[in-house]
């Protein structure tokens, strides 16, 4: 499947604006990629036919009741800036819709919240063992 980021719609962005991402929903979308496999689709419960595709380059909103119209979408993620894993992480938050903002707010829980779900079922790998040759 192609990445998220190149499938961005040809939709006018309303406003893009420079943003930071906490380390928490940042870090916890980064090894749910990396656990799950990427890219990810949810239907967030609680926000009737509201779906995120996530991605290593961009997390994207998409309302299934406005013919999938993309709401907002976080891009540009700049991990490499930052010196610990508890710090924010610099993005560019897109807004497709005139509700964004009011979305914006409460979606990265949501996330944050059906990944941990998801994260708890996924099975953990065996520990390494180490081999001695000689």
């Amino acid at each position: 499947m192609a990445n998220i980021k190149s499938n961005l719609p040809n939709a006018p962005v309303l406003k893009s604006f420079p943003s930071d991402v906490e380390a928490v929903h940042y870090n916890n979308i980064y090894l749910a990629l990396s656990r799950i496999g990427a890219p990810l689709k949810l239907m967030l419960p609680g926000l009737r036919g509201i779906e995120v595709r996530l991605d290593r380059d961009a997390w994207v909103c998409f309302d299934h009741n406005l013919n999938n119209q993309p709401l907002l979408a976080w891009t540009d993620f700049r991990p490499g800036v930052r010196n610990s894993l508890y710090q924010a992480v610099p993005s560019q938050l897109l807004f497709y819709h005139p509700y964004a903002t009011v979305l914006m707010r409460s979606l990265p829980d949501d996330i944050n919240r059906v990944l941990i779900k998801r994260l708890t079922r996924v099975p953990s790998q065996p520990p390494a063992k180490v081999i001695i040759i000689g």
